[in-house]
């Protein structure tokens, strides 16, 4: 037993003081996307510019812990997904569409199918996966007038509603990373956003309604009908040591 506990402390402090040792710091481009109310919505068109950072703390060779900031534009314009309060014909009830900014933050897990660490030639490259939780900003602007076009019954009233939504989200995403130097690392990278939030578009339960009852129905709640967002980019890494350098001895033989 006494063995055993020796064991598993020796791992434990080797362990520790790997995960004490390296971090990256990155910066990260690419294009935004969404999918919601709007139909022929895809995540295969990122026009729109996003730009941001991150943190990355390295427990291990295959995991790490990142924190993430990403800021830009994003839209969408379409055709309101057909319901049976359209009576108009489509050409009539294709949304303008909305184009605004957005704040996007999270903390992930990041775990690598293969061993890596930045500037080690024996694990130099990687596709990895991500999750975690995270937080989104962004202006929101009610339509009455293209509302009341589509659902005549709307429960969302007749006045202009403006204002700003933060919204809990869930990413998720996966990419592939490689080494390019002693300290510097680059990546491709495909994530998306789970909102808890319908007002991305501007179009919060389009189809919400009071019925011949006077009865309230409504499509969405905090888990369905909500709207996504997509990211795709490159990022560059530089590699900081946290602590005392690493032991090269250990990279060898690792």
């Amino acid at each position: 037993m006494k063995r055993i506990f020796l064991l598993a402390l020796g791992l434990f402090l080797a362990v520790s003081g790997y995960t004490q040792r390296t971090a990256d710091i990155g910066i990260w481009g690419g294009g935004s996307n969404y999918m919601g109310d709007l139909e022929n919505q895809t995540f295969t068109t990122f026009g729109l510019p996003t730009l941001g950072a991150y943190f990355r703390y390295n427990l291990h060779y295959r995991t790490s812990i990142r924190a993430m900031f990403l800021t830009g534009r994003i839209a969408g314009r379409g055709t309101v997904q057909g319901h049976e309060f359209i009576s108009q014909p489509e050409s009539e009830t294709s949304y303008e569409g909305f184009s605004k900014l957005f704040q996007d933050f999270t903390v992930q897990a990041e775990i690598n199918y293969l061993r890596y660490m930045t500037g080690n030639n024996k694990a130099s490259f990687t596709s990895y996966l991500t999750a975690g939780i995270g937080v989104m900003h962004f202006p929101y602007e009610y339509d009455p007038v293209f509302m009341n076009m589509i659902n005549p019954r709307t429960n969302k009233g007749d006045a202009v509603k403006k204002g700003s939504v933060i919204t809990p989200t869930i990413p998720f995403g996966m990419g592939f990373k490689f080494n390019v130097g002693s300290r510097m690392g680059i990546g491709l990278e495909y994530q998306m956003r789970k909102l808890f939030s319908d007002k991305l578009d501007n179009l919060d339960d389009p189809y919400a309604h009071f019925n011949l009852d006077n009865i309230e129905v409504t499509y969405r709640d905090m888990y369905h009908n909500n709207d996504w967002a997509g990211y795709l980019g490159l990022h560059i890494t530089y590699k900081i040591y946290m602590g005392s350098k690493p032991c090269p001895a250990y990279d060898v033989k690792n």
